[in-house]
């Protein structure tokens, strides 16, 4: 499970991050940075603050990610819809408890997808707040299309050469979460990009289309 850093030093950001939005919020400047290298992303506070005499930016949210050219052993970028782009999956959002409930999840998620041309997976294993959270973006993101992809048939839903979005009702629940104990869902994965991109790939005729 990730664990959110409460503050990052103004010579991290500056060394290991881009900035890749800025956004106003409550009053504040706020920064979402993105650590291609790692990778990892976040929103930060723009103004600094002083913690024990040290300088540093409030964090608050973080998002954990891993490269993933591979899904157990199905090969992602086998699919051309993906050969142009950077595929992660999610291991693990965190948002500071006294910042939820302001969008700042489905915020980072844009960024990454609308400014760094990424494309992101779901973790195998889904608790409750990401369910959620993935499901309000499915339902109200403008910006990013949701599909669900089973990595076991290597095929998007509705499982016959077609992709269909997801709108975060439209698909039953039971062919996407499975609860523990069970394990039926463990191979689906929901699958978030930019929504003028996937609509150009599901034009008839598209050379990469799915």
């Amino acid at each position: 499970m990730i664990v959110m850093p409460t503050t990052y030093s103004p010579m991290t950001v500056a060394r290991s991050f881009k900035v890749v939005d800025t956004f106003e919020l409550s009053g504040r400047i706020l920064l979402a940075i993105y650590d291609r290298q790692t990778p990892r992303a976040a929103i930060i506070e723009a103004d600094i603050e002083t913690f024990n005499g040290v300088p540093r930016h409030r964090v608050l949210a973080a998002l954990d990610l891993q490269r993933k050219p591979y899904l157990d052993n199905d090969i992602l970028t086998v699919e051309r819809c993906w050969e142009e782009a950077s595929v992660f999956q999610v291991e693990g959002i965190c948002v500071n408890p006294s910042e939820r409930d302001k969008g700042l999840a489905t915020r980072l998620y844009e960024a990454l997808i609308l400014r760094c041309g990424v494309t992101l997976i779901s973790d195998f294993e889904q608790y409750d707040g990401g369910k959620t959270l993935w499901q309000k973006i499915a339902r109200e993101s403008e910006y990013i299309s949701v599909f669900i992809l089973d990595t076991e048939q290597n095929a998007f839903w509705p499982y016959d050469g077609s992709k269909v979005i997801y709108d975060g009702g439209c698909i039953p629940e039971e062919r996407i979460w499975s609860v523990s104990p069970d394990t039926k869902c463990r191979g689906v994965v929901l699958v978030a990009e930019e929504k003028q991109r996937a609509y150009r790939l599901m034009e008839p005729g598209a050379p990469y289309r799915v």
